[in-house]
């Protein structure tokens, strides 16, 4: 499945990324994409409800784009998952990156009456070439309902800044409410997971 997946990801990329207009040096752009727009739809039952992408560009002195998962329960964040990179390209006064990047979150066949185990694919992807990384987490709590938590506008950060780009909620109980990135809405949700992208040197470490 997992070979499913990563290819099913990287036919998106040729669907649907080209080359985004360079932004500022220094910072980070985010545009939201529609993964599953026009003859991209057939890839939904591969990828499944809960997935989405979002174009990346970049331009500056940062090595690399990091991508980190945090976890958010009963309102408060418990914690933040393994940070995954892509290498900007060196160019000749600055590194610069354009591209995609792509997640898709699944329920585990190991999920069980009492407890939800997801399996998260995401992929940095330009036309060079594609990483990926899968990790699976557990709920800790058999979940009812999930709905997505999607980026509606572009957004530009500093280097070194993270920006929320993608996430979904869940809950144990048969109602959720409206979700968005901010602390506010996020200090509402049950369960949720949230990506966040930055511009970092790979010798810098998560906080």
């Amino acid at each position: 499945m997992l070979r499913i997946v990563l290819f099913v990801l990287s036919s998106l990329l040729l669907l649907s990324c080209s080359n985004s207009e360079r932004t500022q040096p220094g910072m980070l752009h985010i545009e939201p994409v529609d993964l599953f727009a026009g003859d991209a739809q057939k890839f939904k039952p591969f990828l499944g409800d809960m997935s989405g992408a979002v174009k990346v560009s970049y331009e500056g002195k940062k090595e690399t784009i990091r991508a980190v998962v945090e976890v958010w329960e009963n309102g408060v964040k418990t914690d933040i998952g393994q940070a995954f990179d892509t290498m900007t390209r060196a160019s000749t006064n600055n590194r610069h990156y354009d591209g995609q990047f792509l997640i898709s979150v699944r329920e585990s066949d190991a999920n069980n009456e009492a407890s939800t185990r997801y399996v998260v694919t995401s992929a940095f992807a330009d036309d060079s070439e594609q990483s990926s990384v899968r990790t699976e987490l557990d709920a800790g709590r058999k979940h009812m309902a999930r709905g997505l938590i999607q980026l509606h506008d572009s957004v530009q950060v500093s280097e070194g800044e993270q920006v929320a780009v993608w996430g979904m909620q869940a809950t144990d109980e048969n109602a959720m409410h409206v979700m968005d990135f901010s602390p506010e809405r996020l200090k509402l949700a049950k369960w949720a997971l949230i990506v966040k992208l930055s511009a970092v040197d790979g010798t810098e470490v998560e906080k």
